[in-house]
């Protein structure tokens, strides 16, 4: 149901979601349609070209009209602010009026250059931070103008557009054009009928997984309930296997091993297995392939002879279980399958002679009814077939 939510989704393309808004729109699609379809069936026009004609008059002449009113006022505040600008330039300088002074014979030194000096600069200083925000203003106002300016001519555009829809004389052009108008709708109209049968799906599937996701919540927290059980129970099926995890893994390898289960986020339990270190405790060291894999071999031995007064498979099969080991480790495993096998199971394993152990020429490390089969290739007897190769 997931995977067909998704599908649903994708082919949705992130369009409406709720339902109601479709059906709000489709509803006046459908009525413009049937209207226009009336229109056309009649073969009148003349209620296209009053709603035109109304168009025209109360929407874009009103609002042209309104924008050149705001151009207007726009433009002139322009004006001042320019004007405020250019008066704000100080003309008189000192050194001209000095020179100018002394051509006249009057003495301008001293502290009368001084004063002037000092209120040019004065006068300055407020005349630019006053220039500041006159400048600012004149963005605002040069930010407004492009905007409507923008809008005036869109609106030429829609106003030349409607204008000649209301002196068209041909009647066959203004059927051809009210034609392209409803196959627009309806192809809207299809689009969103498509849509609205998609969330109906949507909206079906969502109904039918919430007793589900209830039912899953419920049988999560049962689960998580019985596994905080079977891990405080000393006496429980998995606290059984835990004990004969970790003896194979200890007469093997002299190390203790932890065997744990929880539950995942998604409810699915997932066993974890750790080799301890010579304290007991648990640690975040990898061990390599060859350990996990002994850790393997250990799981399956310890699940079969917990279960071994049960209904329960006897026999498990294991391939190059010594690979890497070393000599005293693989002797310590094949006396633990041994003395498994001892108890009635039926442990199967393949190797290779070069993973054997080592031992003398006169020491054989299997019994003749220990070894099922031996491959070799020295003729066809030694083939798994009997048969040449090809």
């Amino acid at each position: 149901m997931q995977n067909a939510i998704k599908t649903i989704e994708k082919d949705m393309n992130g369009s409406f979601e709720d339902v109601s808004k479709i059906e709000g729109i489709l509803l006046l699609k459908q009525k413009d349609a049937e209207k226009k379809q009336g229109l056309l069936d009649a073969f009148d026009f003349r209620l296209p070209d009053k709603d035109q004609t109304k168009r025209l008059v109360e929407e874009v002449n009103e609002r042209i009209a309104s924008l050149n009113a705001e151009r207007y006022s726009l433009s002139q505040n322009r004006k001042k602010v320019l004007a405020s600008l250019q008066e704000g330039q100080i003309l008189f300088n000192p050194d001209e009026a000095q020179q100018l002074f002394k051509e006249a014979g009057i003495f301008f030194e001293g502290q009368i250059k001084k004063d002037f000096q000092q209120l040019i600069a004065f006068n300055r200083a407020i005349t630019e931070e006053r220039r500041g925000y006159l400048r600012e203003e004149l963005a605002e106002i040069d930010t407004k103008l492009k905007r409507v300016n923008d809008e005036l001519n869109t609106l030429g555009e829609k106003r030349s557009t409607t204008l000649s829809f209301l002196s068209e004389t041909d009647t066959f052009i203004k059927y051809k054009q009210l034609s392209d108008e409803i196959i627009s709708l309806r192809a809207d109209i299809a689009s969103l009928e498509k849509q609205r049968n998609h969330l109906h799906r949507l909206q079906n599937l969502r109904a039918e997984i919430r007793p589900l996701t209830e039912e899953r919540n419920n049988l999560q927290t049962e689960i998580e309930a019985d596994v905080d059980k079977q891990n405080s129970d000393k006496d429980s099926l998995f606290s059984t296997i835990r004990v004969f995890f970790s003896e194979i893994v200890e007469a093997v390898i002299d190390r203790k091993a932890l065997l744990s289960v929880a539950s995942n986020q998604a409810g699915h339990l997932e066993l974890k297995a750790e080799i301890l270190d010579g304290a007991g405790n648990a640690t975040d060291a990898d061990f390599g392939h060859t350990y996990r894999k002994l850790l393997c071999v250990a799981f399956d031995l310890a699940v079969l002879r917990a279960h071994l007064n049960d209904r329960f498979p006897r026999f498990v099969y294991h391939d190059g279980v010594l690979e890497s080991l070393d000599d005293r480790k693989k002797e310590n495993l094949l006396a633990i399958i041994r003395q498994y096998a001892g108890l009635g199971l039926q442990p199967i394993i393949t190797l290779i002679d070069s993973d054997l152990p080592s031992r003398s020429h006169k020491e054989t490390l299997f019994a003749e009814d220990e070894l099922i089969l031996t491959l070799h290739d020295k003729g066809n007897q030694g083939r798994l077939f009997k048969m040449d190769s090809w």
